[in-house]
């Protein structure tokens, strides 16, 4: 509860900090929407030419590329603000002052700041994903909702447990910075159904780096062709990412050295 309490506050600033700031809103939503149109004209070219594509049709495609815009503007709302200062984190002493903290250090590091605009660009994902529901013809019941709801969530912890891992070698390397550009590439994966690319393909999209459980995966279960077995496998495997973050957190504060002494 002491967490919840203080993300609340950290929230609550972000707020304050968004109103003196009005113009970033409006360039966050307008670039958040140029890339949503971007990332929906190549389906309309490739369906130009085709009804189906792998067992796809246009429409659940684009009910596809709203869940990402969803979940990446999530990412890019609550994560990467921060994930992206663990450079200047560990190598100006800023961590020096986070460990005198009375809270987790990991939970300060990981969601003390907060981007509000970008939540414009998951309504408008969710917007595109309402659309192509509608066009495709899908009425998934509760319980299919829940199960994407599981699912996409799942993806979102998945997701930030590896930027996370992926950051943290901040504590054994000079720099990361660009490691936050390599993952936002490679999350631009989840525009596409995984069935679109090559079986190793696919198993790197599942479980090395597993962007399909907060794409693709929560599509299909609205659709209806996945189960509660896929659920428990996506929930089975965030336990284990955020342990294993845990313990590699852990592992480089036992390596640090204050930046500032």
């Amino acid at each position: 509860m002491r967490h919840l309490r203080l993300w609340r506050r950290f929230f609550a600033q972000a707020v304050v900090r968004e109103t003196h700031y009005r113009a970033h809103f409006l360039t966050t939503l307008l670039v958040g929407l140029v890339q949503l149109g971007l990332g929906i004209v190549p389906t309309l070219l490739l369906f130009g030419f085709t009804e189906e594509v792998h067992g796809w049709s246009r429409a659940e495609v684009i009910a596809l590329v709203g869940v990402f815009q969803v979940v990446t503007g999530l990412i890019a709302t609550f994560i990467a603000p921060n994930l992206n200062r663990m450079t200047a984190y560990l190598t100006e002493g800023e961590l020096d002052a986070v460990l005198l903290r009375p809270v987790s250090s990991q939970f300060y590091l990981t969601f003390r700041w907060i981007n509000v605009a970008e939540l414009s660009n998951v309504a408008s994902g969710i917007i595109v994903l309402a659309f192509g529901l509608v066009q495709s013809g899908l009425t998934p019941n509760v319980g299919q909702v829940l199960q994407a709801v599981v699912l996409a969530l799942c993806g979102l912890v998945l997701l930030t447990a590896v930027w996370s891992a992926m950051s943290y070698l901040a504590f054994w390397l000079q720099s990361v910075g660009p490691i936050g550009v390599v993952y936002l590439s490679v999350v631009e994966a989840g525009r596409y159904p995984l069935t679109f690319f090559p079986v190793a393909v696919r198993s790197f999209l599942t479980f090395a780096f597993p962007v399909a459980f907060a794409t693709t995966y929560p599509v299909q279960a609205l659709s209806g062709d996945l189960g509660w077995a896929s659920v428990g496998l996506g929930i089975g495997l965030s336990v284990i990412a955020v342990l294993l973050i845990r313990l590699v957190w852990q592992r480089g504060l036992r390596t640090y050295a204050s930046a500032s002494s």
